[in-house]
């Protein structure tokens, strides 16, 4: 685990395989995503080595539900309880413990099959199921509040997918699984998307936001500029 500071107030928490990241704004903290499970206790050091404690913890926000991004949520919720943010289809599924979801009835067949109709669990197909109220955002809206991150519907990786814009001084954009920047700038692999065509829709509506910053699920933060490079 490592905490780089992404900006004054913006600290990303590294984890293995996943970034999530801790928002010290004025009604507390705000953490964006909980990584996969049994990451609870790493972003708790993580809150702690910015000089926080876990009880200064105010909301949290999931960008979508899969297991990597949403896995150690219900951990989390049961050392405090905070308000939950998320799209209404990824509130769905994390109340039932749903992490994956395919637009393909072949893959949905394949997983029916595999899981015996869901009665068997999966890490990459399930999280902890979540009896916590969700808050239902939609884009537009804002979190906590219009001092906070608006909501921009980011689809294409996953159909509930949400990436947030955050206009501080800094102005950063936090793209969820969108792109990534692990070893270079690029699209994820075409197997992560459900929809590619949507997904490079998603990224050009995003890249006319007015950010500085933009980081990632997976991979280094860039600045604007070097985003905007993979629609030259």
């Amino acid at each position: 685990m490592e905490v780089v500071n992404i900006t004054e107030n913006v600290f990303q928490i590294t984890l293995p395989n996943v970034n999530v990241f801790l928002i010290v704004h004025p009604v507390g903290l705000i953490l964006i995503d909980t990584g996969p499970k049994d990451s609870k206790d790493s972003i708790f050091e993580g809150i702690r080595k910015i000089g926080k404690q876990p009880e200064d913890l105010k909301a949290i926000i999931l960008t979508h539900a899969h297991y990597d991004h949403a896995g150690s949520l219900a951990a989390i919720l049961e050392t405090v309880q905070v308000p939950v943010y998320a799209s209404a289809l990824c509130a769905e599924m994390i109340k039932k413990g749903i992490a994956f979801k395919t637009s393909s009835k072949v893959v949905a067949f394949l997983l029916k099959l595999i899981t015996l109709s869901g009665r068997i669990r999966s890490t990459y197909i399930n999280v902890q199921e979540v009896k916590s109220p969700i808050i239902t955002v939609n884009e537009g809206d804002w979190i906590p509040d219009e001092s906070g991150l608006q909501v921009y519907n980011a689809p294409g990786h996953t159909a509930e997918q949400l990436a947030l814009f955050y206009p501080v001084k800094e102005a950063l954009l936090f793209a969820a699984d969108c792109a990534e920047n692990t070893k270079k700038l690029k699209l994820k692999p075409v197997i992560a998307y459900q929809s590619i065509k949507l997904s490079r829709q998603t990224l050009k509506k995003l890249a006319a936001l007015p950010f500085i910053i933009v980081v990632f699920g997976h991979g280094e933060a860039v600045i604007k500029e070097k985003f905007e490079e993979m629609f030259a």
